[in-house]
């Protein structure tokens, strides 16, 4: 499977807006502003204004902004998802490099500028345990629970003695190098954050 950053174009995206069909004009408009601003601070009169559609024909595809923020998270998701396990299974990888690769991807997303850091925990800052929006909740959780499942297979073959806590350490180490990423503009923290990995799974007997 061939590696893919976050950014990657499809056909879809080379296309001028005004070329695309009306949904997908919407959602590349919504995509953009979510990712360069905030959720909350996007209006629907704003994403209709700049896609260029009718505000009858945005509510025939987005019924509410809900809908839209959950069609936006689905999408991160699948290219967040698809970079991580692209990375892993490059062949020739031994049990421990399948992990440290997952470093090296986030490090190349980390080089794209601006990097503007991982929408689902800038989600759970938006959409935290006490909001009303249980569709959106649904799919940030969704999101954690399908990168902890990828990084528990990961962990598996290396046979250690408290693979569970192994797994948090690593989940741990991914979020924090984001974090770090947005925050210091990626410098080094790829490499450190995968030397970490390196040393903490190599103590425990990988």
């Amino acid at each position: 499977m061939k590696a893919m950053n976050l950014h990657q174009t499809t056909d879809l995206d080379r296309q001028p807006l005004a070329a695309l069909p009306p949904r997908e004009r919407i959602r590349r408009t919504a995509s953009d502003l979510f990712h360069r601003r905030s959720i909350h601070t996007v209006g629907i009169d704003r994403i209709i204004a700049e896609s260029g559609v009718a505000k009858m024909t945005f509510y025939k595809h987005f019924p509410s902004k809900a809908c839209l923020i959950t069609d936006y998270l689905r999408s991160q998701a699948a290219a967040w998802m698809y970079m991580l396990v692209s990375a892993t299974e490059r062949p020739g990888l031994t049990p421990l490099e399948r992990i440290l690769a997952i470093f090296d991807a986030l490090n190349a997303s980390f080089q794209e500028r601006p990097f503007r850091g991982c929408p689902f925990v800038k989600g759970l800052a938006e959409f935290g345990p006490d909001g009303d929006t249980p569709q959106i909740q649904a799919m940030i959780n969704t999101y954690f629970e399908d990168l902890d499942r990828l990084i528990t297979g990961l962990i598996e073959p290396l046979n250690l003695a408290d693979s569970r806590q192994a797994v948090l350490q690593i989940l741990s180490l991914i979020q924090g190098a984001i974090v770090m990423a947005q925050a210091t503009y990626g410098e080094g923290v790829g490499s450190a954050s995968r030397d970490a990995a390196r040393v903490l799974l190599e103590s425990q007997g990988a």
